[in-house]
């Protein structure tokens, strides 16, 4: 089932495309795929974070705290931010697609070898 909906996507993107690129040529029209994609995933994100807003689980304990629930929280309390944060988190990843070299070094310079003090 995820495969035909990857498949129905990928094939509606290039109905777009096809549609758009005579009057918009094909930069316009690449463009315009990626900002009908991009709105649909702020819906999909939205929602989500809607419908995780209206449940309540189970209160987290002091020593139950990590770096992913403390995003979540943050997440349903400014929905806003999260919004942004996901959009930077895009553009990272288009510019690390777009320019390898700039991501394996930001990359190494997290994950290189630490020098002993």
């Amino acid at each position: 089932m995820a495969a035909a909906s990857v498949v129905f996507v990928v094939a509606l993107s290039l109905a777009l495309f096809a549609v758009l690129e005579p009057t918009l040529g094909a930069a316009g029209a690449a463009a315009a795929v990626a900002a009908v994609c991009l709105l649909i995933l702020v819906v999909a994100g939205l929602t989500l974070l809607i419908f995780a807003g209206s449940k309540r689980g189970r209160p987290a304990v002091d020593g139950d705290r990590d770096v992913g629930s403390d995003l979540l929280e943050l997440a349903r309390r400014r929905p806003i931010f999260a919004l942004f944060g996901a959009l930077a988190a895009t553009a990272a990843g288009v510019t690390a697609l777009r320019n390898p070299r700039l991501a394996a070094g930001i990359f190494s310079s997290f994950m290189g070898p630490r020098r002993p003090r």
